[in-house]
């Protein structure tokens, strides 16, 4: 899968949940994600479908807003369960 496949799809994902057109239409892969207004109920429903999509299950211990604070870390840190 190419590299920037993988931060399209995550930044496809997080916009279908989004309500905020201006903000969606502002997004971009170093946008930190904290300022999209994403709640908890949010992210984690981003997170199941972003699983789903790679089937892939992220641990707990990932779920941090440093390995998730932007589309391209979030992405980086798909890729990196999609190696194991």
């Amino acid at each position: 899968m190419e590299i920037n496949k993988i931060e399209e799809k995550v930044k496809q994902i997080i916009t279908s949940r989004m309500k905020d057109q201006a903000k969606i239409d502002a997004l971009q892969y170093d946008t930190p994600l904290l300022s999209l207004g994403i709640d908890s109920i949010l992210a984690l429903s981003i997170l199941v479908e972003i699983e789903e999509a790679y089937d892939i299950e992220i641990d707990d211990s990932d779920l941090n807003m440093d390995k998730i604070k932007d589309i391209s870390s979030f992405a980086d840190l798909v890729r990196g369960y999609l190696k194991k």
